[in-house]
C-alpha cells in the first residue's frame, strides 16, 4: 500500500487496528447505559457514582465481541464491585452467565479478590491493592482468549472463554462507594 494511502486511512481511522478508543461514558450523563437493581447510579463531577446501600448494575446498551477495554475506577474498602463482560441477558448479570472482573480487595475469600475472574480464574496472578485510589482495569477479549490487567499487572488469563458478544456491566453490591471516570473501548 502506498504510504500516502496508508496515511489517509490512518487519519480516517479505517486502517485495521488503528482506530482510537471510543468512550462508552460521555462524562455528563448515563446515555448508552441502563440501570438494573436498586442502587442509584449518577453522574457527579464527570464520574459515574454508586454509593450507599443497594445492589445493582449499570449495563451497556451495546454488545461487544472482540475488544480491548480500559476502565478507571475508585472504590472504598466496604464496597463489592466489579466489571462484567460478555453478558448475554441484562436481567441475569451474574458470574455464572458473564465474566466478572472482581473489584473487592477485602473479599472474605481472597482467591476471588480484585483481579480475579470470579469462578473462572482464581486466585489472581498478582495481588493488587486498589482501595481509596484511582486504578485501571484493562481487558483484552479476543475470541476465546481473555487477559486482565489491574494497574498494569496481569491478574487473570482465560484461554477457553465463550467468544459470544455481550454486554458490559458495572456493579455495586452491598454498601459503600464505587466511582468510574473512564470507560474506553476499541475493537480487539
Amino acid at each position: 500500500m502506498p504510504l500516502s494511502l496508508a496515511c489517509i486511512l490512518l487519519t480516517l481511522g479505517l486502517l485495521s487496528g488503528c482506530a482510537g478508543p471510543q468512550h462508552l461514558f460521555n462524562g455528563t450523563n448515563l446515555a448508552g447505559w441502563q440501570q438494573q437493581g436498586d442502587i442509584d447510579w449518577s453522574v457527579t463531577d464527570q464520574l459515574i457514582v454508586a454509593s450507599g446501600a443497594g445492589d445493582g448494575f449499570l449495563v451497556s446498551d451495546a454488545q461487544f465481541g472482540n475488544f480491548y477495554l480500559r476502565v478507571e475506577f475508585w472504590v472504598d474498602a466496604t464496597t463489592n464491585s466489579g466489571i462484567y463482560i460478555r453478558c448475554q441477558d441484562r436481567s441475569r448479570v451474574h458470574p455464572d452467565t458473564c465474566y466478572e472482573l472482581n473489584i473487592w480487595d477485602e473479599h472474605p475469600q481472597q482467591d476471588a479478590r480484585t483481579g480475579a475472574i470470579v469462578f473462572r480464574f482464581m486466585p489472581p496472578l498478582a495481588q493488587v491493592t486498589t482501595v481509596g485510589r484511582w486504578n485501571t482495569y484493562e481487558v483484552l477479549a479476543r475470541d476465546s482468549f481473555i487477559e486482565v490487567k489491574v494497574n498494569g499487572e496481569v491478574t487473570a488469563i482465560v484461554r477457553d472463554a465463550d467468544p459470544a458478544p455481550g454486554f458490559i456491566a458495572l456493579q455495586h453490591f452491598g454498601e459503600g462507594t464505587v466511582k468510574f471516570r473512564s470507560v474506553e473501548w476499541r475493537p480487539g
